[in-house]
């Protein structure tokens, strides 16, 4: 699927390469689509990523120790259980709202923007 929509991005792409000569304008109102679909994506994938950190702030907090029961984990780690918990889970919470206000920063960046078309200087 990932090949596919790469080959029909490629085409995409040389096609407004090719309209980019002819009409500026026109090409770059054919690549704002593609602009908000990163914009998407972005978002998506931050409110994933958000959503997946308050969740493990939310169990860490809520069984008092990191990592939660239940968990596998990668390599052997030392229980932390008390205040260490808890720093634990304020931490993974504070970085799942750092996510999304980094997010929200990326959407209300000015998106690109039309060149002028430049007008001949006259003599005075």
């Amino acid at each position: 699927m990932g090949v596919l929509l790469l080959s029909y991005f490629h085409d995409f792409l040389q096609h407004i390469e090719a309209l980019a000569t002819a009409s500026p304008e026109l090409a770059f109102e054919k690549l704002n689509p593609v602009h908000a679909a990163a914009l998407g994506v972005t978002l998506g994938c931050a409110s994933a990523l958000a959503g997946l950190l308050a969740y493990v702030a939310l169990r860490v907090y809520r069984a008092g120790q990191w990592p939660p029961p239940g968990w596998r984990v990668v390599w052997e780690m030392r229980v932390r259980t008390g205040q260490q918990a808890t720093v634990v889970a304020v931490f993974f919470l504070l970085l799942a709202i750092v996510v999304m206000v980094d997010a929200v920063w990326l959407l209300h960046l000015p998106g690109p923007v039309p060149a002028e078309p430049e007008v001949p200087l006259q003599e005075v």
